[in-house]
């Protein structure tokens, strides 16, 4: 099984009020399979594109969620389309929605490394203090 194929598995795609085209469904897809192959300590990740309807003189504004499934926790990302008019645009509220994620899967895995680094300095720092003891 080829890495898109894997990535395709462990991935959802759901759309509210909003057109689900061959296109943006394509692209959600391909903005996903880069967040798998960046970080591969995601297990699982379900993207929701909703689409809102303004006033009239006004086009839809999309919201897209990510909910990231990795280990020990869920990464939730949401942000408010409201504040930023770009998100009329599926594409680019898609592709704000992935840019978000990565920033907190980035987040995510340097706590974890610097926790597990913190947690080995204190096993070599108590076993050297054993062995002065002795």
């Amino acid at each position: 099984m080829d890495e898109n194929q894997e990535s395709f598995e462990r991935s959802t795609i759901v759309f509210h009020n909003a057109e689900a085209s061959d296109a943006v469904r394509a692209r959600a897809e391909h903005l996903l399979g880069k967040l798998f192959q960046f970080h591969p300590s995601i297990m699982r990740c379900t993207m929701t594109i909703e689409g809102r309807h303004r006033h009239h003189h006004q086009g839809n504004i999309y919201h897209v969620s990510l909910r990231l499934h990795v280990p020990g926790r869920d990464i939730i990302v949401s942000q408010d389309p409201e504040r930023n008019h770009a998100h009329e645009d599926v594409y680019v509220a898609m592709r704000d929605a992935c840019e978000a994620a990565r920033k907190q899967l980035d987040v995510f895995v340097e706590k974890r490394a610097g926790k597990g680094a913190r947690h080995e300095q204190e096993r070599f720092e108590l076993r050297r203090g054993l062995q002065a003891e002795e």
